[in-house]
């Protein structure tokens, strides 16, 4: 039995902010797949994440998500960040 790799190529995709409300993020990809994000209840309340997925909404600014366990990523297109050095 081979299982899925969560971030296999395919399941990363590029796409851009639709619409918000208080508990999911709507965004349609470049195909024209609309997807529903829930946002974590940590999310939900963080105001500086939510007035920066407003910014990137309305700039009409492409971001990565993972259309199979329907997520926004952490960081860019990376999926290994490097790692910070002090």
């Amino acid at each position: 039995m081979k299982l899925r790799n969560p971030h296999s190529e395919q399941d990363i995709v590029a796409a851009q902010i639709v619409g918000m409300n208080g508990k999911t993020v709507t965004v349609k990809t470049e195909t024209g797949q609309i997807l529903r994000l829930p946002l974590t209840a940590k999310h939900q309340h963080d105001q500086i994440f939510l007035a920066s997925l407003k910014d990137i909404w309305h700039a009409q600014i492409w971001i990565p998500v993972n259309r199979q366990l329907k997520k926004l990523f952490h960081y860019d297109w990376l999926l290994d960040p490097a790692p910070v050095k002090a």
